[in-house]
């Protein structure tokens, strides 16, 4: 769904889930301010029990003017309404709509409804609402940043769905922080940051100090806090972490249709965004951060899989994610696993696997020089994550099959390509992009974002390299020199080592590996 598709409707009310968040606030007022400025009769509104009472909250609406209402019925019905941040027939919206009413969606959570409306737009793996309507609302030439107000709002929300920044999930996510990080107003972040925490929640953050299980042998901690903000989660996380003997943590709580998470990992060997996508594997999703992650788990399924495991929930939910919650951690560290590392001798001997020839695919190719000065150091951002560099005279980056981007050096490059000045056609959902890494370098201001598909040029691999591979039969984690970080291998997926140096050792995902090798 496009944002141009709704403009057809004259009459449009945008309302959010009951009790409003950050997150909520921020994307109604994004999509309010973008209808307005189409000319179009909008309005914002929740509806719930009660009026928005936190603190935070409260700030947020009056020092950036945010028009929102909370009402119990809608007067007159609207030609569209567009819930935003939830989905319309869940148990915390309150119903608005008429039977004859058009619904549409925008929202960042799995998808409940079955089936959703015509008019839908549902991107389960981003950290916040405020980012996918960020991306409509430049994908329909309107660009947020130039409004302080709405650029303020949208970080804000993006700031507290994903943990103060820490559970970022998305690129997409990384780019709206990279984007509004230095347009939008540091002094009302200032003061809503410091005005988040209430009585209450400090309450429930002490409660959770004293409702944890910890696991001696694997040295990991759950820890079960009340119903709260997903920012609470990530204090209550992030103070487990500095305890002497705990690795790995979870703080989780129940929220209407299914618990949120907050995984952390202070360890190289297990990274958070693995172990998020581990124990919501067929529950609801997780990722973010290597060591700091975030997650959902949806109630529905919670509930058949402790049935399926250790009987009856009998009515509490939370009980069931927390023994569900552990029992998967203890699978995860009692599972088999391989940790190798890229290069050094102890890797295993793949001489007499199968000998592989990668395919002659087109891929894009970017000469790194010409974009940045050489000793420049820059961030690369792809759908796996980030990775930085610092730029050489010979550096290139290479745009794989599945837009992942790694880099060769020109003589690698050369003798095993074929360039051309042809351009590159990226087809993908994300286009990997390059900025001058000034976080590392602790500058003040945002460097722009340079899309490496509107450079890249097409090469065809020349018939080589081999590489000798076999499936891989359990986890697999391999530390490469290039990455602070571990590729992981599952079941199904290829250990690869180049033939003309057998050390150099690499993962393949298993729908990667015949798109790209073949036999010799």
């Amino acid at each position: 769904m496009n944002l141009s598709a709704l403009l057809d409707y004259e009459k449009i009310v945008i309302q959010c889930h009951d009790n409003p968040d950050a997150d909520a606030l921020a994307s109604g007022f994004a999509l309010l301010r973008f209808f307005q400025k189409q000319g179009k009769s909008a309005r914002f509104v929740y509806g719930g029990a009660q009026a928005a009472q936190k603190s935070n909250l409260l700030l947020m609406m009056e020092n950036l003017s945010i028009p929102v209402s909370h009402v119990m019925a809608l007067e007159e019905q609207p030609d569209l309404l567009l819930a935003v941040d939830c989905q319309y027939g869940e148990r915390n919206v309150q119903p608005l709509a008429e039977p004859q009413t058009l619904v549409a969606v925008i929202d960042h959570h799995k998808a409940k409804l079955d089936p959703l409306p015509p008019l839908w737009e549902v991107r389960d793996n981003y950290g916040s609402c405020a980012t996918i309507v960020w991306d409509m609302l430049n994908d329909a030439g309107f660009d947020p940043g130039d409004d302080e107000a709405l650029a303020t709002a949208l970080y804000y929300g993006l700031f507290m769905d994903t943990g103060k920044m820490q559970e970022l999930r998305h690129p997409k996510d990384m780019d709206m922080r990279d984007a509004l990080e230095f347009r939008c107003s540091k002094p009302d972040l200032f003061h809503f940051q410091n005005c988040n925490l209430t009585l209450n929640e400090l309450e429930i953050a002490g409660r959770a100090f004293g409702n944890y299980d910890f696991n001696q042998e694997y040295r990991f901690a759950v820890a079960q806090a009340d119903r709260c903000d997903p920012n609470i989660l990530g204090v209550i996380s992030d103070t487990l972490m500095e305890v002497d003997v705990v690795n790995v943590c979870i703080a989780y709580c129940m929220l209407d249709s299914g618990a949120k998470l907050s995984v952390r990992s202070c360890v190289r060997e297990t990274r958070a965004d693995e172990l998020a996508a581990y124990v919501a594997q067929g529950l609801g999703s997780g990722g973010g951060h290597p060591q700091k992650s975030g997650g959902f788990l949806m109630e529905n399924l919670v509930t058949a899989e402790y049935e399926r495991r250790f009987g009856p929930v009998n009515g509490d939910s939370s009980a069931a994610v927390r023994a569900l919650l552990t029992a998967r951690l203890e699978d995860y560290f009692q599972e088999q696993e391989d940790v190798l590392y890229n290069g050094l001798p102890g890797v295993p001997d793949l001489t007499n696997e199968p000998l592989y020839q990668k395919k002659r695919l087109p891929i894009g190719y970017v000469r790194a020089a010409d974009l940045y000065p050489v000793g420049t150091k820059v961030a690369v951002r792809m759908l796996e994550g980030d990775f930085t560099l610092t730029v050489q005279e010979d550096t290139y980056f290479i745009i794989g099959v599945e837009a992942e981007v790694y880099k060769n050096d020109e003589s690698y490059f050369l003798s095993h390509n074929d360039p051309s000045d042809q351009p590159y056609q990226f087809q993908g959902e994300y286009a990997p992009t390059v900025h001058e890494s000034i976080r590392a370098a602790g500058a003040s201001a945002c460097t722009p974002r340079r899309t490496l598909t509107q450079y890249a040029r097409t090469c065809i691999p020349k018939s080589g390299p081999k590489a000798h591979a076999r499936q891989i039969t359990r986890r697999t984690k391999v530390f490469v020199p290039w990455s602070e970080n571990y590729m992981l291998g599952l079941p199904g997926d290829w250990l690869v080592s180049r033939a003309e140096n057998p050390l150099d050792i690499y993962i393949v995902k298993k729908d990667i590996f015949p798109k790209t090798y073949e036999p010799c």
